[in-house]
Protein backbone atom coordinates (compact mmCIF):
# COMPACT_ATOMS: atom_id res chain seq x y z
CA UNK A 1 0.00 0.00 0.00
CA UNK A 2 2.82 2.38 0.90
CA UNK A 3 4.58 1.58 -2.40
CA UNK A 4 1.39 2.36 -4.36
CA UNK A 5 1.04 5.81 -2.72
CA UNK A 6 4.67 6.53 -3.53
CA UNK A 7 4.14 5.54 -7.19
CA UNK A 8 0.98 7.66 -7.45
CA UNK A 9 2.84 10.67 -6.00
CA UNK A 10 5.72 10.11 -8.43
CA UNK A 11 3.26 9.88 -11.34
CA UNK A 12 1.59 13.15 -10.31
CA UNK A 13 4.99 14.90 -10.17
CA UNK A 14 5.91 13.51 -13.59
CA UNK A 15 2.67 14.75 -15.17
CA UNK A 16 3.10 18.18 -13.51
CA UNK A 17 6.64 18.47 -14.89
CA UNK A 18 5.41 17.57 -18.40
CA UNK A 19 2.74 20.26 -18.23
CA UNK A 20 5.25 22.88 -17.03
CA UNK A 21 7.75 22.00 -19.76
CA UNK A 22 5.12 22.07 -22.51
CA UNK A 23 4.13 25.66 -21.77
CA UNK A 24 0.98 24.89 -19.79
CA UNK A 25 2.59 26.10 -16.57
CA UNK A 26 3.67 29.57 -17.69
CA UNK A 27 5.09 31.52 -20.58
CA UNK A 28 2.86 33.17 -23.14
CA UNK A 29 -0.19 30.94 -23.09
CA UNK A 30 -3.09 30.34 -20.75
CA UNK A 31 -4.78 27.00 -21.13
CA UNK A 32 -3.21 26.46 -24.56
CA UNK A 33 -5.82 28.52 -26.43
CA UNK A 34 -4.89 32.11 -25.56
CA UNK A 35 -1.78 34.21 -25.10
CA UNK A 36 -0.77 36.97 -22.69
CA UNK A 37 0.41 40.34 -24.02
CA UNK A 38 1.83 42.96 -21.66
CA UNK A 39 1.55 46.61 -22.74
CA UNK A 40 3.51 49.46 -21.18
CA UNK A 41 5.02 52.80 -22.14
CA UNK A 42 4.83 56.57 -21.89
CA UNK A 43 2.59 58.04 -20.60
CA UNK A 44 1.76 55.26 -18.17
CA UNK A 45 -1.87 56.37 -17.85
CA UNK A 46 -2.70 56.01 -21.57
CA UNK A 47 -5.83 54.03 -22.40
CA UNK A 48 -5.30 50.75 -24.24
CA UNK A 49 -7.94 49.40 -26.64
CA UNK A 50 -8.10 45.93 -28.16
CA UNK A 51 -9.28 45.45 -31.78
CA UNK A 52 -10.60 49.02 -32.07
CA UNK A 53 -13.14 48.38 -29.34
CA UNK A 54 -14.55 51.56 -27.80
CA UNK A 55 -13.96 50.19 -24.28
CA UNK A 56 -10.43 50.27 -22.94
CA UNK A 57 -8.96 47.08 -21.47
CA UNK A 58 -9.01 46.93 -17.67
CA UNK A 59 -5.46 45.69 -17.21
CA UNK A 60 -3.10 46.63 -20.06
CA UNK A 61 -0.18 45.00 -18.29
CA UNK A 62 -1.83 41.62 -18.96
CA UNK A 63 -4.13 41.31 -22.00
CA UNK A 64 -5.38 37.83 -22.84
CA UNK A 65 -5.45 37.30 -26.62
CA UNK A 66 -7.03 34.41 -28.51
CA UNK A 67 -5.01 33.06 -31.46
CA UNK A 68 -4.85 35.35 -34.49
CA UNK A 69 -3.91 38.91 -35.41
CA UNK A 70 -5.08 41.74 -33.17
CA UNK A 71 -4.94 45.55 -33.25
CA UNK A 72 -3.82 47.36 -30.11
CA UNK A 73 -4.56 51.12 -29.90
CA UNK A 74 -2.98 53.27 -27.20
CA UNK A 75 -4.60 56.70 -26.77
CA UNK A 76 -4.47 59.86 -24.65
CA UNK A 77 -6.73 62.92 -24.79
CA UNK A 78 -5.13 66.32 -25.42
CA UNK A 79 -6.14 69.60 -23.77
CA UNK A 80 -7.51 71.08 -27.02
CA UNK A 81 -10.15 68.36 -27.46
CA UNK A 82 -8.00 66.25 -29.76
CA UNK A 83 -6.72 62.77 -28.95
CA UNK A 84 -3.42 61.23 -30.02
CA UNK A 85 -3.06 57.49 -30.49
CA UNK A 86 -0.76 54.81 -31.83
CA UNK A 87 -1.86 51.48 -33.28
CA UNK A 88 0.03 48.21 -33.41
CA UNK A 89 -0.69 44.93 -35.16
CA UNK A 90 0.09 41.94 -32.94
CA UNK A 91 0.10 38.25 -33.80
CA UNK A 92 -0.90 36.36 -30.65
CA UNK A 93 1.98 34.23 -29.41
CA UNK A 94 4.61 35.98 -31.55
CA UNK A 95 5.39 38.63 -28.94
CA UNK A 96 4.70 38.87 -25.23
CA UNK A 97 5.36 42.58 -24.64
CA UNK A 98 4.49 45.82 -26.43
CA UNK A 99 6.07 49.18 -25.57
CA UNK A 100 4.63 52.50 -26.81
CA UNK A 101 5.92 56.07 -26.58
CA UNK A 102 3.34 58.75 -27.28
CA UNK A 103 5.88 61.46 -26.37
CA UNK A 104 8.36 60.55 -29.14
CA UNK A 105 6.12 61.46 -32.08
CA UNK A 106 3.59 64.25 -32.45
CA UNK A 107 1.14 65.27 -35.17
CA UNK A 108 0.10 68.92 -35.28
CA UNK A 109 -3.04 69.94 -37.14
CA UNK A 110 -4.13 73.43 -38.16
CA UNK A 111 -6.83 74.24 -37.30
CA UNK A 112 -6.88 71.92 -34.27
CA UNK A 113 -10.72 72.00 -34.11
CA UNK A 114 -13.05 72.32 -37.07
CA UNK A 115 -16.41 74.05 -37.27
CA UNK A 116 -17.95 73.90 -40.73
CA UNK A 117 -21.37 74.52 -42.28
CA UNK A 118 -23.20 71.66 -43.99
CA UNK A 119 -22.33 71.83 -47.69
CA UNK A 120 -19.13 73.84 -47.13
CA UNK A 121 -15.51 72.72 -46.68
CA UNK A 122 -12.47 73.49 -44.52
CA UNK A 123 -8.95 72.21 -45.20
CA UNK A 124 -6.80 70.98 -42.32
CA UNK A 125 -3.02 70.78 -42.66
CA UNK A 126 -0.96 68.29 -40.66
CA UNK A 127 2.72 68.07 -39.76
CA UNK A 128 4.69 65.25 -38.12
CA UNK A 129 7.42 65.70 -35.47
CA UNK A 130 9.81 63.24 -33.86
CA UNK A 131 11.43 64.46 -30.63
CA UNK A 132 10.29 68.01 -31.55
CA UNK A 133 11.97 67.89 -34.99
CA UNK A 134 9.89 67.92 -38.22
CA UNK A 135 9.99 64.57 -40.04
CA UNK A 136 8.50 63.10 -43.20
CA UNK A 137 5.09 61.48 -42.85
CA UNK A 138 2.69 59.52 -45.02
CA UNK A 139 -0.76 60.69 -43.88
CA UNK A 140 -4.11 59.05 -44.50
CA UNK A 141 -7.39 60.73 -43.57
CA UNK A 142 -10.78 59.32 -42.56
CA UNK A 143 -13.98 60.46 -40.91
CA UNK A 144 -15.37 58.62 -37.91
CA UNK A 145 -18.89 59.39 -39.17
CA UNK A 146 -19.15 60.24 -42.90
CA UNK A 147 -22.88 60.95 -42.46
CA UNK A 148 -21.85 64.10 -40.53
CA UNK A 149 -18.59 65.07 -42.28
CA UNK A 150 -16.39 63.63 -44.99
CA UNK A 151 -12.67 64.16 -45.60
CA UNK A 152 -10.54 63.60 -48.69
CA UNK A 153 -6.90 62.46 -48.91
CA UNK A 154 -5.59 66.05 -48.61
CA UNK A 155 -7.42 66.92 -45.38
CA UNK A 156 -10.35 68.79 -46.95
CA UNK A 157 -13.33 68.33 -44.60
CA UNK A 158 -16.86 68.83 -45.96
CA UNK A 159 -19.88 69.20 -43.70
CA UNK A 160 -22.73 66.84 -44.54
CA UNK A 161 -25.28 67.11 -41.70
CA UNK A 162 -25.54 68.80 -38.32
CA UNK A 163 -23.63 67.01 -35.57
CA UNK A 164 -20.25 66.20 -34.07
CA UNK A 165 -17.65 63.69 -35.18
CA UNK A 166 -13.89 63.18 -35.44
CA UNK A 167 -11.63 63.37 -38.46
CA UNK A 168 -8.64 61.09 -38.03
CA UNK A 169 -5.24 61.67 -39.61
CA UNK A 170 -2.83 58.73 -39.37
CA UNK A 171 0.83 58.38 -40.31
CA UNK A 172 1.20 54.97 -41.97
CA UNK A 173 4.95 54.86 -41.20
CA UNK A 174 4.59 54.99 -37.39
CA UNK A 175 0.95 54.08 -36.77
CA UNK A 176 0.57 57.39 -34.93
CA UNK A 177 -2.74 59.17 -35.38
CA UNK A 178 -4.57 62.30 -34.31
CA UNK A 179 -8.32 62.65 -33.77
CA UNK A 180 -9.56 66.15 -34.67
CA UNK A 181 -12.99 67.22 -33.35
CA UNK A 182 -15.42 68.39 -36.05
CA UNK A 183 -18.71 70.23 -35.53
CA UNK A 184 -21.07 70.63 -38.48
CA UNK A 185 -23.63 73.46 -38.38
CA UNK A 186 -26.68 73.72 -40.62
CA UNK A 187 -28.74 76.71 -39.34
CA UNK A 188 -28.67 79.59 -39.88
CA UNK A 189 -26.83 79.41 -43.19
CA UNK A 190 -23.69 81.56 -43.52
CA UNK A 191 -24.17 84.96 -45.15
CA UNK A 192 -23.46 85.20 -48.88
CA UNK A 193 -20.53 87.25 -49.97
Amino acid sequence: MRKQKWLVALGVLFVASLIACSGGGGGGTTGGSSYILQVSGKPADARVYLNDNSNSVNNPSRIELPPGTHRIRVEIPLENGQAIFQTFSVEAGQQTHLTYDLYRYRIEAEPNKVEVWAGLSVTVSARMHENNQPVQANFTWCSQNPAIATVNNTGRITGVARGNTWVIVTDTLTGLGLKIPVTVLDFPPPPEG
